[in-house]
């Protein structure tokens, strides 16, 4: 009956207050629509910006076929130059961003390609990586000069097609074989597993810090512990409530995700990419994905719990966990930065296992040992932090600051 009243009591408190119903339910949803939002709108106005602009281009020694074929294009602005002229002061304008990219042909160009005993020529382009506008700028010149080198081959062999030996996938419109399924799971595998620990540690975290360090500060708690109901009810229930707070904090998260990314890249003009991926899970998905976020959720919570009792105050509390919170965000980024799920020791790690078992389940790469791995760990882990906290709620000299 006592754990019952004391996770009664802590959602009570919750949903009474206007303040935490809309901090934790309505304005996470908000926040996440507003920001991927903002994403996608930075990332297409950049896009734009530089499909609009003009390239700065230089081209030294240039054949009068190649500047018929740049000529026809609206994309550049070029500036030809010959052989005597210095080019370094254009390509130090390259490294500061003013020119996008110079093109130098060999002298005499036009005899070498003509001769079949001369040294095959080589065109060389200058340009800054670093650039946004002079990759750009790169991408178009390259084009621009297969255009010149088809038809110089036209010229010398009659047709393009007589000096073709082999083309690669020239008709072969199902070069691309995949699994949809896996496909759309290595996309949610990119970022998903790293906002699920995040979202679940910090909806854990403001309500844990307050349920126990700040009842502790207020001296609300050392007058529940002296009330009949058991401390390891007490304890219990709390983590029972916080632990439903979080999953119910995290999904509202995952639901602002799922609306945001969908609206975002098709504000993009990315609708084809997404129609062409259906995300679907098997029973067994969400049955792995159910007994792991449940184990995390109450890793989490026990983590949180212990810390804020051995705190004498929320501040002191939030100092603490700061720290592991780091941890945590930087346990949930290894599955973006990995496509290796197959190591079994990854699996056995807490904090990263999780992440990559996340990864795992989404690209049905996940083998029934590696799961049971780590839900084993993760559950281990979380059952030996109730323990500690259970321990640290019988110390009096830690209940009551002694």
């Amino acid at each position: 009956m006592g754990f019952k009243s004391i996770m009664g009591k802590e959602l009570t408190r919750v949903f009474k207050d206007k303040k935490l119903i809309f901090s934790m339910f309505i304005l996470p949803v908000v926040v996440m629509v507003g920001m991927f939002m903002l994403i996608f709108a930075l990332v297409s106005n950049m896009s734009n910006n530089i499909e609009k602009h003009k390239s700065a281009v230089y081209v030294q020694n240039a054949p009068e076929r190649f500047t018929e074929i740049l000529g026809a294009g609206e994309d550049m602005s070029v500036t030809y130059i010959g052989a005597s002229e210095n080019t370094e002061f254009i390509k130090e304008n390259i490294k500061n961003g003013d020119t996008d990219i110079l093109v130098v042909f060999p002298e005499d160009f036009t005899k070498l390609v003509s001769d079949e005993k001369a040294a095959i020529p080589q065109v060389k382009t200058f340009y800054n990586p670093s650039e946004d506008n002079s990759t750009e700028a790169r991408g178009r010149v390259m084009g621009y000069l297969e255009g010149y080198r088809q038809t110089l081959i036209a010229d010398k062999f009659g047709s393009v097609e007589a000096a073709v030996i082999f083309t690669v996938d020239s008709d072969n419109e199902g070069s691309q074989v995949f699994d949809n399924d896996k496909a759309a799971g290595k996309m949610l595998g990119m970022f998903l597993p790293y906002f699920i620990t995040m979202m679940i540690f910090a909806g854990a975290m403001g309500l844990g810090v307050d349920a126990i360090a700040g009842e502790k500060e207020r001296g609300t708690l050392a007058s529940l512990l002296l009330t009949p109901v058991s401390r390891m009810e007490i304890v219990m229930g709390k983590m029972a409530a916080l632990g439903l707070l979080s999953i119910m904090s995290a999904l509202v998260y995952i639901l602002g995700m799922l609306v945001a990314i969908p609206l975002g890249v098709n504000q993009m003009g990315g609708e084809s990419m997404m129609s062409e991926l259906s995300i679907s899970f098997t029973p067994v998905q969400i049955a792995q994905l159910i007994i792991l976020i449940l184990g995390i959720v109450l890793m989490y919570v026990a983590l949180i719990g212990l810390v804020s009792v051995i705190a004498k105050s929320i501040k002191e509390a939030q100092t603490y966990i700061m720290p592991v919170y780091m941890i945590v965000i930087i346990a949930g980024m290894v599955s973006m930065y990995t496509s290796d799920t197959s190591s079994f020791t990854s699996y056995a790690i807490p904090l990263i296992n999780s992440s990559v078992a996340f990864k795992g389940i989404f690209t049905r790469e996940i083998t029934v040992p590696q799961f049971a791995a780590a839900a084993i760990v993760t559950y281990a882990v979380a059952f030996a932090l109730i323990a500690l906290t259970a321990k640290a709620f019988k110390s009096e000299k830690i209940m009551f600051n002694a």
